[in-house]
């Protein structure tokens, strides 16, 4: 059986992020090559270098919502949007809910872009998206469990599964809700997957094998084509995550290093962790990656660092306690240990610090430079 494509005539199309990584679990290895693989967070560590600094603030606003350990949370106009075991909850800026969409998930995952916000269910069954008015723009209940999933800023998703005779099946959807694009693989495993704006692209990672080496792959199909666009070898590394990025090329982030490349495979940067181990990633920096490095797999020794698209460090800070949470957006990056909450701009200086975070166990940085901080049931605004 060869590989397929299913395309809907008549769609056109017009297009980045993660809350990271927790990702909390892209999926890898089938089968020989591959098996369900989870990335989550872990403990990290903190040790503030630049403890000269710290700006007080204030904690405000705050809202609740239901509480479960499995919560995952993103910033969507201006509010917050909960993906739980029981759905998606989007709360508006005020702190009052907007939109539920109910549903059972046991690995919620959420991902907030542009126009929409979208929570599915990693190895599960469920996908669902939701409009700023919103509306519900997507609701999908797939036949064999959720591997990924992506949305672009205008409301494009893409998801990857696999079905009875096939290693791989990716879907692309347009903002109406409606299948523009199906892709059918029987010949590689495609458990990563990533949307452009407008639909006009989606991109896979392959997995597979090189004179009986494990290879990844970059494979790039066009939504108004049978023909795969291009296929680029990105060597012998394991993969996370994928991302277009605003101005149309893609960010891979691996288990090794993360690099920047064009669809044709040109690769425009590439940054090494050096050995150390990657604990946490955030696509939200505008023109920035956000990378959680720990020099070991057990132990605090952290260090948040982020990169441009060129594989350039824009700047670091080290920690040698837990970190719980980190997010990022706009030019901004909050840090959340158990002693207290950093801001920082992208080049990572400091801008402000607070102590009594009132046990927060998670933060979501928003585009304005201020923070919520969640824990149970509560959301709290820190406005610095």
């Amino acid at each position: 059986m060869s590989d397929n494509v299913t395309h809907i005539p008549g769609a056109r199309r017009r297009k980045l992020r993660h809350r990271l990584l927790i990702m909390a679990g892209v999926v890898l290895l089938v089968a020989a090559l591959a098996a369900l693989y989870f990335f989550s967070d872990g403990p990290a560590g903190q040790s503030q270098e630049d403890a000269a600094i710290s700006v007080s603030g204030a904690v405000m606003e705050s809202f609740s919502f239901d509480a479960h350990s499995s919560n995952e949370y993103a910033a969507f106009n201006g509010g917050l949007a909960v993906a739980s075991v029981s759905g998606l909850s989007v709360y508006a800026a005020d702190g009052a809910e907007s939109c539920v969409l109910q549903t059972t998930m046991t690995t919620p995952r959420v991902l907030s872009c542009g126009e929409a916000v979208m929570a599915y269910d990693v190895g599960g069954y469920n996908l669902m998206a939701v409009g700023k008015k919103g509306t519900e723009l997507l609701n999908v209940t797939a036949a064999k469990p959720i591997l990924d999933a992506d949305l672009s800023p205008d409301g494009y998703a893409c998801y990857s599964t696999s079905e009875s005779g096939y290693k791989s099946i990716l879907y692309v959807y347009n903002p109406r809700g409606a299948m523009i694009y199906r892709w059918l693989s029987s010949s590689q495993y495609l458990p990563i997957c990533t949307v452009s704006p407008e639909g006009t692209y989606m991109a896979a990672v392959a997995l597979g094998q090189a004179n009986g080496i494990f290879e990844s792959s970059l494979v790039v199909f066009r939504t108004d084509s049978e023909e795969i666009y291009s296929t680029v070898t990105l060597g012998n590394e394991l993969f996370y995550d994928l991302e277009f990025l605003e101005d149309g090329t893609l960010c891979a982030v691996g288990e090794s290093s993360s690099m920047w490349l064009r669809m044709d495979g040109t690769v425009l940067g590439k940054y090494s962790y050096g050995g150390a181990y990657l604990k946490d990633f955030d696509f939200g920096g505008s023109g920035f990656l956000t990378l959680s490095l720990n020099m070991y797999k057990a132990g605090n020794s952290c260090t948040v660092v982020t990169v441009s698209p060129s594989g350039e460090e824009l700047g670091s800070s080290s920690y040698t306690e837990e970190i719980l949470d980190s997010s990022a957006a706009g030019n901004y990056v909050a840090v959340l240990t158990a002693n207290g909450l950093d801001l920082y701009k992208q080049d990572m200086t400091r801008t402000a610090r607070l102590d009594a975070t009132q046990s927060a166990t998670a933060v979501v940085m928003r585009m304005d430079g201020t923070a919520l901080l969640l824990s149970g049931g509560t959301g709290r605004k820190f406005i610095p």
